[in-house]
């Protein structure tokens, strides 16, 4: 009987604390997504708990609708998180559940940003994990079904200084103006990542030095359609912990197999 307390008020500890560290998410009013048609310069563009943003819960945004005359977006997910005390990561952030159905030949492009955005109000950007050296670990997987000649391709960065790409002011899915540059200082965990039809899955990583400030994550996947198809894919990425030789095998090292790294931090922080 005494194991078995024991059991349920472990239960509830490690329940409070992944409590705790939702409650302690870092999404502000610069977490966004923009969601856009290229070709035909049609998009949305969301803050979390903004106009737009069908999720509830702080440091979630979803979008679903028509973007454009071509695509069908039936979920896409982006999540702020911070680091749950007791993992191997700082802070993440992931482009979940992202489904999309194209009915004929065209480019969609999504881009989640947590950050300093300079063209939407209030700050935001991430305060976890020790000045320094860190990882950027980010990793992506899906089926694209599309006619030969399509393409995806997925790019993750960090920045030291907190920017991101400027989005936008939110809007309602219309005519959008043109999505800003990488700011300067940004590091890509991809080269980046390219793939055609099929089944695909990567994973990248770069090392990013810290300051004392925020440092900002930023993604953006666009895929592009020959024809009609669809796509469905997860990109996801994390802040790891990058000591000694490890920083070695982060920096220059363009795929890895994301069960092994996870082994090797692990290994590392025991």
């Amino acid at each position: 009987m005494a194991r078995f307390r024991k059991t349920w008020l472990l239960m509830a500890i490690l329940a409070g604390i992944v409590i705790w560290g939702m409650a302690a998410s870092p999404a502000q009013a610069q977490f966004r997504l923009r969601v856009e048609d290229v070709g035909q310069g049609v998009g949305t563009i969301i803050t979390d708990q903004g106009a737009g943003d069908i999720n509830p819960v702080v440091g979630a945004i979803t979008f679903s609708g028509s973007v454009g005359t071509n695509f069908i977006v039936n979920v896409t997910t982006g999540i702020s998180m911070p680091p749950v005390p007791g993992g191997i990561g700082y802070a993440e952030l992931d482009l979940n559940s992202v489904n999309v159905a194209s009915t004929g030949a065209g480019t969609l492009r999504i881009t989640l940003v947590q950050g300093d955005d300079p063209t939407a109000p209030g700050t935001g950007g991430y305060t976890t994990g020790p000045v320094g050296t860190l990882g950027l670990l980010a990793t992506i997987g899906g089926t694209l079904t599309a006619p030969a000649g399509s393409t995806l391709t997925a790019q993750s960065w960090a920045n030291p200084t907190n920017a991101v790409i400027p989005l936008g002011p939110d809007q309602a899915v219309g005519p959008i103006g043109a999505i800003g540059p990488v700011p300067a200082g940004s590091v890509s965990a991809f080269p980046p990542f390219v793939t055609g039809p099929g089944a695909f899955s990567g994973t990248g990583v770069a090392a990013f030095t810290r300051g004392t400030g925020p440092y900002s994550l930023f993604s953006q996947v666009t895929v592009s359609f020959s024809g009609s198809g669809s796509v469905s894919f997860n990109e996801n990425q994390l802040v790891i912990p990058a000591p000694g030789g490890l920083v070695l095998a982060l920096t220059g090292l363009p795929v890895l197999g994301l069960g092994y790294l996870r082994r090797r931090l692990k290994a590392k922080a025991a």
